[in-house]
Order: C-alpha cells, then structure tokens, then sequence
C-alpha cells in the first residue's frame, strides 16, 4: 500500500469550462441525501452563486489547487481495524475529509502566496465550474466518485474581479462593457 496523503498539486488553467448545468448536479441523490448536496442554497453554492466570471478575473491566470488523499489505502486501513465493516463504511468522509480539506486550505495558502493570487473558491462547481473537464485539461485527472482511489480536493484560485478593476481603475461593469450599477 502506497500512501500519498498530504501531497499537493498546482494546475494552471488552460481551458476554464462552465455551464449552468453543472450546478444541477449538486440535485443529484448519493447515499444519506436523496436530495443532493445539504449545501444546496447556501452562500457559495447554487443556484445564487452566479458564475465565476463574477469573481475570478477570466482574463488573468487562474489556477486549480488540489489536494490528494489515498482513499484506497485508507480504506484497507479501516477494514484491517475493523474487519466487520463493509466498503462504504470504510470509505466514509467522517473519518478522511477533515484531513484533505486541511491539507486542501494549507495547499491553497501557499500556492496564493507564491502566484501572487487573492481569491479563492473551495467549489468551483458551485459556481458553474465543470471541474472534471477543466481540471484534464490542466493535467489533473480526476477518478470518477465511484471508483475513486486517489481523492483530489480542488480549489480554484486566481485574481478577483475586484482586485483587477483596482489595478486597472476601472470598474467592474466596464470590464465587460457595462456601467458598474447594473451589476
């Protein structure tokens, strides 16, 4: 068994892809919730986080962060402590994602500091971000939640829209060709 817990990686975003879709699969059922992601509505998440585009400055370079976790060896782990339990029950966020999620948050510190970034988000798909898809384009393969051996936590961090308009003295409306009050 190989561990890798606590090891990080830094993509640079090559292709950002988004869709209104992508946050309708936080709707989709998984064990405990038939009716998605808990977070679902909350600030960050849909359907009122708006897209990235209202945070991240698309224009400047952007990066995705991730942190990676052997689910895998963990999981041989638990079912060697506990041999009577069964492989969801090995595999069971309780016990693993507090500790990716840290590794996640100290990864993401560091890589802002050494890029020169000042936004972050901890959901890309929360707001619209087609993770799966960016990140292959970055060179980060994600596995598929069903066959996960290796987790990867991912963060999107970059310029924020606010920070930019600053740089440049303008406003965030004229960015994109609008008055700042219609936004």
């Amino acid at each position: 068994m190989s561990k890798v817990n606590g090891l990080f990686g830094t993509y640079e975003v090559k292709r950002l892809v988004t869709s209104a879709q992508v946050g309708k699969w936080c709707r989709l059922s998984y064990p405990g919730h038939k009716r998605g992601c808990p977070n679902y509505g909350r600030p960050n998440c849909p359907p009122g986080a708006g897209s990235i585009v209202d945070v991240i400055d698309t224009t400047q370079p952007m990066y995705l962060v991730s942190a990676m976790f052997n689910l895998k060896y963990h999981a041989e782990l638990m079912k060697i402590r506990h041999s009577g339990w069964s492989d969801r029950q090995c595999r069971n966020v309780l016990y693993w994602q507090q500790i990716v999620r840290a590794d996640l948050r100290r990864a993401v510190k560091a890589a802002m500091g050494f890029l020169g970034c000042d936004v972050v988000t901890y959901c890309p798909e929360g707001f619209g971000v087609n993770v799966f898809v960016t990140a292959r384009a970055a060179g980060l393969k994600l596995d598929k939640t069903r066959r996960i051996w290796i987790d990867h936590h991912v963060a999107l961090i970059g310029t924020s829209i606010a920070a930019e308009a600053q740089r440049t003295g303008k406003e965030i409306g004229e960015q994109y060709g609008e008055s700042a009050s219609t936004l």
